[in-house]
């Protein structure tokens, strides 16, 4: 009998599993099936179909796929992450399903039956087992066809031996978001005082999101309410609602920041709307440049409708054109076509803003307090320089951008001292050169940044930005109470920033109270699930349950957040001790030599407690947990 000849072919293997799916299915074995077959349904077989994907094989929890490009693979496979983690939100931990992803590039061997087997599949699906949780690895193979091709941030895992696999494997990571958090903190910074001292240590722990604090600053209302000890939770709103990126339709790409100054303050007055749910801006511009379907964005952000629009800056007149679609239908509600001065685009906000809420038949908080700001608006040149220092201050975090941000809003305050733009702006920016280890003073800079919170709430009591950026500095002056009762204005002058709503939790924790601090957690993901401190507020999850020692819960949440930024060294050094509790010393070890390497600071017990923001008994109580952990997986004392 003539042997029949083996077929080969090359391949790029994608392997893919549930993580923690025993525990899923003992947990709730009908309802984690019926997600599972959901997500199958609407999520898997649509985005391997639109990739060129063909489906091997599938186990109870995983499967086997096979592309002819690995960069058709790394698609999919970021689409799933993505597509899975919007559909958690909302989802009790303990219920939400992710994925471990694994991607090869080899040969593999064509069984008669259409299974593929060899070396090319072995690989994918040993990469998939030590892949986090909602994350993407890749071997070397696969890495090598997708460089310089998809922009994601990709991290170099080293050589790494995989079980029964001959040689190492050099293992890249793929942040599941495709956007890399800035670096947070830097080694070497010297200060020589406390308050200093403890501002940098927000920079190691929960300072992720300071870059981008007060999106939509600096606009005021009337106070109407009174304050909260937590956040409202969504409920469902007659007007929820993302504000997309305005259109620059002046012809002169340097008037982007002045489209984007519109988006934010739109956001922000639309926020304002009593009973609205309004997803944040840096979820928002996520979707800046590129196509838009407004019923994917309506379905991805859980909203009912899109605002989108055009500005066009000619001399001193301003033309915006607005329309209100729902998302449902794809129907517009209304459009409509705004001139004025420039020096009026604060009042052409308001217009724009009352038409929505009149349309949908909702009552608009009383915008009284807006004319603090239009009387302090003297100067339309010290105006303009402040909406570029903003600008500036949402480029990607670098030393050249802050000094850009600071330049401008110097000279603005030059100009006019009253523009609470530019006052807040400064405050942010003087802080966040201290945090990032930029400063050439970083106590007269804290100092400094201080006294400009200070001013901006005594020329707007009602301005949420700066309440919350007095409260930030609070924070870093180890007085967390104090910070929380700032936070708790802030929100109640705007409750739909996500970041304000974050910190408000932190300092619940930091006082020991993370328990309350959880439902903070849940509602800032929810105003911006595509945030870029994402990995940051995935953290602050984790350390909350593992404070509350919710084992379990704490693994999923850090080991999401660390797939999502390996780079957050607070992450790691969590996850560490998380893993350390639960038994697997390897990962724990690994993860503490990660730490060690991204922050010197958590390389020893001792350097660690210096790191911290609170000396509340309670909370040092709880994280003494925490610290035994540190000390199994290897921590020394000093």
């Amino acid at each position: 009998m003539v042997e029949q000849p083996v077929e080969r072919r090359l391949a790029a293997i994608l392997a893919a599993d549930v993580a923690g799916y025993s525990r899923l299915i003992g947990a709730d074995e009908e309802g984690t099936i019926a997600r599972l077959r959901m997500l199958r349904q609407d999520v898997i077989d649509p985005a391997i179909s639109i990739h060129h994907g063909h489906i091997v094989k599938t186990t109870g929890d995983g499967m086997l796929v096979e592309f002819a490009s690995v960069v058709d693979a790394v698609r999919c496979a970021l689409e799933l992450q993505r597509q899975t983690s919007d559909r958690n939100t909302g989802v009790a931990a303990d219920k939400q399903i992710s994925f471990r992803i694994g991607i090869n590039l080899g040969d593999v061997v064509v069984e008669s039956d259409g299974d593929l087997m060899g070396d090319g599949v072995n690989v994918a699906a040993r990469l998939e087992n030590i892949a986090p949780s909602g994350s993407v690895c890749l071997s070397r193979a696969a890495y090598d066809q997708v460089k310089g091709k998809i922009a994601v941030a990709v991290h170099d895992r080293g050589r790494q031996r995989l079980k029964n696999i001959a040689e190492p494997v050099q293992v890249f990571m793929i942040d599941s978001t495709g956007t890399p958090l800035p670096s947070l903190a830097r080694s070497g910074i010297r200060s020589t005082t406390v308050a200093a001292a403890a501002i940098l240590a927000l920079a190691a722990v929960g300072g992720g999101g300071a870059w981008y604090l007060l999106s939509g600053t600096g606009v005021t209302s009337r106070v109407t309410q009174t304050p909260q000890n937590v956040a409202p939770s969504r409920t469902a709103s007659r007007l929820s609602i993302v504000v997309l990126p305005f259109s620059n339709l002046s012809g002169d790409p340097g008037q982007d920041y002045f489209a984007d100054a519109v988006t934010d303050g739109l956001t922000t007055d639309l926020s304002r709307i009593q009973g609205s749910f309004v997803i944040a801006r840096n979820t928002a511009f996520t979707y800046k440049g590129r196509p838009i379907d407004v019923r994917q964005i309506g379905s991805e952000l859980g909203v009912r409708y899109a605002l989108e629009g055009s500005v066009q800056r000619v001399g001193d007149q301003v033309r915006i054109n607005a329309q209100l679609i729902d998302t449902e239908t794809g129907g517009h509600v209304w459009s409509d076509r705004f001139d004025r001065p420039r020096s009026n685009y604060l009042e052409l906000q308001d217009d724009i803003t009352g038409r929505i809420a009149r349309m949908l038949g909702l009552e608009l908080v009383v915008l009284a307090g807006r004319s603090i700001e239009l009387e302090h608006q003297t100067n339309p040149t010290a105006s303009d320089l402040a909406l570029q220092g903003w600008a500036a201050l949402y480029k990607p975090a670098a030393p050249e951008t802050r000094e850009e941000a600071r330049r401008l809003f110097e000279r603005a305050i030059e100009l006019d001292p009253h523009t609470l733009r530019a006052v807040t702006g400064l405050s942010l920016t003087l802080a966040n050169l201290v945090i990032n280890g930029q400063s050439s003073n970083p106590d007269g800079d804290l100092r400094r940044a201080y006294e400009l919170s200070e001013r901006a709430v005594r020329l707007d009591p009602n301005n949420a930005a700066a309440h919350a950026q007095r409260a930030r500095i609070l924070q870093a002056q180890r007085r967390q109470r104090e910070a929380a009762e700032e936070y708790r204005v802030s929100l109640q002058i705007n409750s739909n920033v996500p970041t304000t709503t974050l910190f408000l939790g932190e300092t619940l924790v930091f006082t020991g109270k993370s328990l309350d601090a959880i439902p903070l957690f849940e509602r800032a993901i929810e105003l911006s699930p595509r945030d870029p401190g994402l990995g940051t507020w995935q953290f602050e999850m984790g350390r909350a349950m593992i404070l509350l020692r919710r084992d379990d819960e704490a693994l999923t949440w850090l080991s999401r957040s660390v797939a999502t930024n390996p780079r957050l060294a607070y992450a790691q050094l969590y996850y560490a001790a998380i893993q350390a509790i639960k038994g697997d010393l390897s990962a724990a070890r690994a993860a503490l030599e990660t730490a060690g390497r991204l922050n010197p600071n958590y390389t020893s017990l001792a350097k660690f407690k210096t790191t911290d923001l609170s000396d509340d008994p309670t909370y040092v109580e709880q994280r003494a947990y925490v610290e035994e952990a540190l000390r199994k997986a290897g921590l020394p004392e000093q």
